[in-house]
């Protein structure tokens, strides 16, 4: 649904629908919704989830490669190629609420994918871009969930 301009995203997660809804909107592509997973070993973060648009270069533009491939008799698994040294933005909307007075807040880093991880061996979801940040983060502390990468470097848009 995303790489036809229908925002959707799993879980009823408002702040994660706000967020493909603003990408959608202001760049024109949809963002991997994904869950980050730190890797203390190398201060990167590892974005994984069971699904990823492929028009990440813009709705216009070729979809990004992925492989089928049949694990069991019934499961499928698609395994999408993000590109590596591919600029990214992270992006993740934290709706308020009115009645403790919490702002809203949008939280944005940029860094590049370093690799996708193969799945199996490695485990998680079938989708899971390794990412570094720019700039000095606590990987431990990375904030969000269900956050958004796109394609771009957007953190001054």
């Amino acid at each position: 649904m995303n790489d036809d301009r229908i925002p959707a995203i799993c879980e009823a997660d408002t702040g994660a629908i706000a967020s493909q809804i603003i990408v959608q909107y202001l760049f024109d592509r949809p963002g991997f919704q994904q869950d980050p997973v730190a890797d203390t070993s190398d201060d990167t973060i590892i974005g994984a989830h069971c699904s990823c648009p492929t028009r990440l270069n813009g709705f216009n533009m070729p979809p990004e490669p992925f492989d089928l491939r049949i694990i069991m008799v019934t499961v499928m698994q698609y395994s999408y190629n993000l590109e590596s040294g591919q600029r990214i933005t992270c992006m993740d909307f934290l709706p308020g609420n009115g009645e403790d007075q919490k702002l809203s807040q949008m939280l944005i880093s940029v860094g590049s994918v370093i690799e996708n991880m193969k799945v199996p061996p490695s485990g998680g979801c079938v989708v899971s871009v390794k990412a570094k940040f720019d700039g000095v983060h606590e990987v431990l502390t990375f904030p969000g969930f269900h956050q958004l990468f796109f394609y771009g470097d957007y953190k001054n848009e």
